[in-house]
């Protein structure tokens, strides 16, 4: 009895410290969001990246040129993948804009002339009240060019830091950490450092199996909106690409989008169409790669993990689901290794309490 009230007791001592400590880091983040953030993505970044920089250095690669080498070769295909979606974005925009104006001009016959029958003042005046409720933004949208230009020069500093401290994770990580342990007690410092390496681990697979998806996903869905003939193919399927980083969700939202961008400039039968690749697609990641690429790694019931991309999505709009699951990994981890350390001691104290038992005896 008194070994599960220490257990309870210890659990909910546990508890109660990760909130607290929860709460604090979560004001703190938000106070050091500009830094926090580029460096958040710097360490997943790493994550993905240290074992090719570990296989340079064991084939005799100086530490500052594997570095370099990994950094360029990597970041330059999503760097010319992200100048490539721009491009076609801002072609395509003129082209799309017409296409919705020819679609909203069908919609509004049909309206008036098909099975509803409704009157043409009612459709003009709807469009009115939504022409009203654009002009009436306008000052709001034009007083925003100012926070938008911010946005825009924090966003390239933000992009700076990142690789700068990608960089340096990559070429000085594995004394970083060494030197970050030794500013914490001694007695903690064994366990620290195993939750560390376990938790960078499990980061480094969900990286590498959560691009592995996009990749799988992007091709499926690029291949098939070429097939049916949508166009912006190359800006679809690289917002399919990005979105795939944020489980099930990210990659439906991207195919709601090329489902918009087919009924607009294809009609109704082509928006159908590329609905039923979108599924199928997300019926090939659900059941197939999900479960054999992200189930070994997440080990996370599809609830949970929606669950928690919907809640970083309200505390922090997009990058909070980008960094939901990879938060949720930490918590898991550290949880997980807590619980092995606190079994462990119970059983030694379970196993302790025997041999002082018998010496009291002898003596």
């Amino acid at each position: 009895m008194n070994g599960n009230l220490r257990r309870w007791s210890r659990g909910g001592a546990a508890a109660l410290v990760l909130l607290a400590l929860g709460y604090v880091g979560w004001r703190v983040a938000v106070a050091l969001a500009a830094v926090l953030i580029p460096v958040a993505v710097a360490v997943l970044l790493a994550a993905l990246l240290w074992p090719a920089v570990t296989w340079l250095r064991r084939h005799h690669v100086p530490r500052a040129l594997a570095a370099a080498l990994v950094l360029v070769t990597s970041l330059a295909p999503l760097g010319t993948l992200l100048a490539f979606t721009v491009d076609a974005l801002i072609s395509g925009a003129g082209g799309l804009g017409a296409a919705l104006r020819d679609a909203l001009g069908k919609g509004r016959d049909w309206l008036v002339h098909g099975p509803l029958s409704l009157s043409e003042p009612q459709i003009d005046a709807a469009l009115n009240d939504l022409v009203n409720l654009v002009a009436g933004q306008s000052e709001r949208i034009l007083g925003g060019a100012t926070a938008t230009a911010a946005a825009l020069g924090t966003a390239l500093a933000g992009v700076v830091l990142s690789l700068f401290a990608l960089y340096f994770f990559l070429y000085d990580g594995d004394r970083l950490w060494r030197g970050a342990l030794r500013v914490t007690p001694v007695q903690l410092r064994d366990r620290l450092d195993g939750i560390g390496r376990r938790v960078f681990h499990a980061l480094s697979g969900f990286t590498r199996a959560t691009l592995a998806v996009a990749v799988v996903d992007a091709v499926a869905i690029g291949v098939g909106l070429a097939v049916i003939g949508v166009p912006m193919v190359v800006p679809l399927t690289s917002l399919v690409f990005l979105g795939a980083f944020v489980p099930y969700v990210g990659a439906f939202v991207a195919g709601g989008a090329a489902v918009l961008v087919a009924l607009v400039t294809g009609g109704p039968v082509t928006a159908l169409l590329v609905l039923a690749l979108t599924v199928a697609v997300q019926e090939l990641e659900g059941e197939v790669l999900q479960p054999f690429l992200l189930g070994r790694v997440v080990r996370l019931h599809p609830l949970t993990v929606v669950l928690a991309v919907a809640t970083g999505v309200v505390l922090a709009g997009v990058v909070g689901a980008l960094f939901a699951v990879p938060v949720v990994l930490v918590v898991r981890e550290i949880w997980h290794r807590e619980g092995e350390g606190r079994e462990s001691e119970d059983t030694a104290e379970r196993g302790a309490a025997p041999a002082h038992d018998a010496g009291s005896a002898v003596a």
